[in-house]
């Protein structure tokens, strides 16, 4: 009698939830819309996140996926499910941690940071990060190219490029397109009428991104052109809108860092030819950071901040 009664609370307390496995693999497929890239930030096979989703699929019997011949889209049923999932996966993220830190929730975080995408994206949204996370200390530091965390000091970085910096780990944010941007004046004038006027110009490029305006012209169709590659350089994209602004050329810029540039009207796109790359902004940090709490309270926010600015990213 007894064993029956014991087995009935055990059977009424077991839980139909599937292995954390199976639905960090779905996360990681539903925010890259690849079972590829997922794989590649989970540090696992591509046919292992495939067989992870499929396996809940089947659990579930319902699809979470139309398998497209180029990404993923999520179904109804896996949009549903993603809105519930990952707050969950924090949740137990962040319980985890409650239990295995001993050096409370402070600290001070040292983040290595692409400057526009500093002064543009980040610094406008770390109130909301500072109101959640009182105890802890952000500071920031510039930094344009991949560096040794061992020889700086800094705890993480945000990395514009390819996550396949050696000794670390790393987070995709967001990806990233690129629009030619001239002054209003321009436009007004209607000097740019077809994508191979921007030569009667001068080019401002920026320092890292040499072939922007080569790659931007193959997309428009002009010719290959030596002169693609000619005009004055400048390292900060700061400095190249302001340029623009100021009439001393055109530009190949980030949308998403001059997008109120262009909504207030002080920057113009004369050709919605937006440029798209294969590199991405990503969140980068050396592996023995990886359980450190202030680092994963950024991580978690940070993934927040970018699934809201990319809502067509996801899929």
């Amino acid at each position: 009698m007894y064993f029956n009664a014991r087995m009935s609370y055990i059977h009424a307390m077991r839980r139909k939830i599937p292995s954390t496995q199976a639905l960090l693999a779905f996360e990681a497929a539903a925010h890259r819309g690849s079972f590829t890239l997922a794989a590649q930030d989970l540090s696992v096979s591509q046919s292992a996140v495939s067989h992870q989703v499929l396996g809940l699929e089947q659990d579930l019997d319902v699809s979470l996926f139309l398998r497209l011949p180029r990404q993923l889209e999520l179904t109804d049923a896996g949009r549903s499910l993603l809105s519930r999932v990952s707050p969950a996966l924090d949740a137990l993220e962040a319980a985890m941690l409650d239990l295995a830190s001993s050096k409370g929730e402070g600290g001070t975080l040292e983040l290595g940071v692409v400057p526009t995408f500093a002064t543009k994206w980040l610094i406008p949204r770390l109130p909301d990060f500072l109101k959640a996370h009182p105890y802890v200390t952000l500071n920031l530091s510039t930094r344009l190219l991949p560096f040794d965390f061992s020889l700086t000091g800094l705890d993480a970085a945000i990395h514009y490029g390819r996550p396949d910096w050696p000794g670390t780990a790393s987070e995709y944010l967001m990806g990233e397109e690129s629009v030619v941007v001239c002054s209003p004046a321009l436009l007004s004038q209607r000097l740019l009428q077809h994508p191979a006027d921007v030569l009667k110009f001068t080019l401002i490029h920026q320092s890292t991104r040499a072939q922007a305006w080569v790659a931007w012209l193959r997309l428009a169709g002009v010719d290959d052109t030596p002169a693609a590659s000619v005009g004055p350089k400048y390292e900060l994209f700061s400095m190249i809108a302001q340029a623009v602004k100021a009439g001393l050329g055109l530009a190949v810029l980030p949308r998403f860092l001059v997008a109120d540039d262009i909504a207030d009207g002080t920057l113009a796109v004369p050709f919605e030819l937006p440029l798209s790359s294969d590199f991405a902004y990503y969140l980068v940090w050396p592996t023995q950071k990886a359980h450190w709490r202030p680092l994963l309270q950024l991580r978690a926010w940070l993934r927040e901040q970018a699934l809201a600015d990319r809502p067509a990213d996801i899929f």
